[in-house]
């Protein structure tokens, strides 16, 4: 991890400095590169404090940095440090982590501590929040005004949930699944497979199968298109797989 005698880094030249002294030292011992692990700390942002708004930002130009000091070594961190602010709000927090992964891998992360399976693909963030979330994570807007735009988007989901308790909030979300059902159901296959979604899988199939001569083709059809979408999020890093 991105700390020494001092700390933790929070900084970006901090981070690099603390990992090519440990690459350094790792090297004279002949310990391959390839094994090595940095953690560069991701640390929480939209605090309200304005010095941690730097904080994502920081990390994420530091793994482009550090990989280019450190050749060959690996860039790791924690994701639910990034939104600690918003405990309790998991939607937007699983958001957050989704959008903050999408910049960070192509910037040089490599692995990270996140529930995988709980991560949104980065398409279907809601377009608004996903704008103010990308902000935040690079802690830049026309009107610099982004973590009181968050703030406030988590202040009125949380609303939200408490007004849940009447059952509000859970009939949008069952109308949301009842929709996809009324799909043909090739798509409805696509689509339980990109959403991760079990529970009508044996149904689906089975009623699949009597629309091909072999049931094969229903492996070499529906099954396979919605796996050529997850192969096309997930390597241009806007899925990721538990």
């Amino acid at each position: 991890m991105a700390f020494d005698e001092t700390g933790q880094a929070t900084e970006i030249q901090n981070k690099v400095d603390i990992c090519v002294r440990a690459y350094g030292l790792l090297r004279s011992i002949d310990f391959t590169p390839e094994d090595i692990i940095f953690d560069l700390n991701i640390l929480t942002v939209a605090t309200g404090m304005e010095e941690h708004n730097e904080y994502a930002k920081n990390f994420i130009l530091g793994a482009k940095k550090v990989k280019e000091n450190c050749p060959h070594v690996h860039i790791s961190g924690g994701l639910s440090n990034l939104s600690f602010s918003f405990r309790g709000l998991d939607d937007l927090r699983e958001a957050f982590h989704s959008v903050f992964l999408y910049h960070a891998i192509q910037f040089g992360m490599d692995m990270g501590i996140v529930n995988a399976g709980k991560l949104p693909v980065y398409d279907d963030v809601e377009p608004e929040l996903r704008k103010v979330l990308e902000e935040v994570v690079w802690n830049k807007s026309d009107d610099n005004d982004h973590v009181n735009r968050l703030i406030a988007m988590a202040q009125k989901a949380k609303e939200e949930l408490e007004a849940a308790k009447a059952g509000g909030t859970e009939v949008v979300k069952k109308k949301a699944v009842d929709e996809w059902r009324t799909l043909p159901v090739n798509e409805r296959l696509k689509h339980a497979l990109i959403k991760g979604i079990i529970e009508f899988i044996e149904v689906d199939t089975e009623e699949a199968r009597h629309n091909f001569p072999r049931p094969l083709h229903v492996i070499e059809g529906p099954l396979m298109e919605g796996m050529s979408i997850v192969g096309d999020y997930f390597g241009s890093g806007k899925m990721f797989l538990p």
